[in-house]
C-alpha cells in the first residue's frame, strides 16, 4: 500500500507481523487480497503470511484465529483483533482509492458476519 500502517495502531508488539504483511500488499493486489479474506483464504507476499485455519493440511496442527508470519516469527491473532487491523488497512487503502468503498464495506461486512462481530 503506498500509505502504510504504523506501529502506533499495534494492539501488542507481538502483532509487528499483522503490520508487515498488510504493508507488503500493493495497492493493485489489495481488493483481491481482501476478497480471499472474506472467504477465509489466505496469502504470501515474499516473506510475510497469512493463513487461515482452512489453508491448513490434514496433519498440521489446527489453530483458532488467523495466524500472520513474518520470516520464522509466527503470531495468532483472534478474530477481533484481525477485523481491527483489516479494518485499519481498509481505511488507508480508501483514502487512496476512495471509489472502491462500496466493494470494500462488502468484503468487511461478510468477514464481520463469519466471526460475529
Amino acid at each position: 500500500m503506498k500509505n502504510k500502517l504504523n506501529e502506533e495502531i499495534m494492539l501488542d508488539k507481538k502483532h509487528f507481523a499483522v503490520i508487515a504483511f498488510f504493508n507488503a500488499i500493493c495497492d493493485t493486489d489489495f481488493l483481491r487480497i481482501v476478497q480471499q479474506m472474506s472467504i477465509e483464504i489466505g496469502t504470501g507476499i515474499n516473506v510475510v503470511d497469512c493463513t487461515f485455519p482452512n489453508d491448513l493440511e490434514e496433519n498440521e496442527e489446527k489453530f483458532r484465529g488467523v495466524m500472520f508470519s513474518l520470516n520464522e516469527e509466527e503470531v495468532i491473532i483472534d478474530y477481533l483483533e484481525f477485523y481491527y487491523y483489516l479494518n485499519v488497512a481498509c481505511e488507508i487503502y480508501l483514502s487512496s482509492f476512495p471509489n472502491n468503498k462500496g466493494i470494500i464495506e462488502m468484503y468487511l461486512d461478510k468477514i464481520a458476519k463469519n466471526y460475529d462481530l
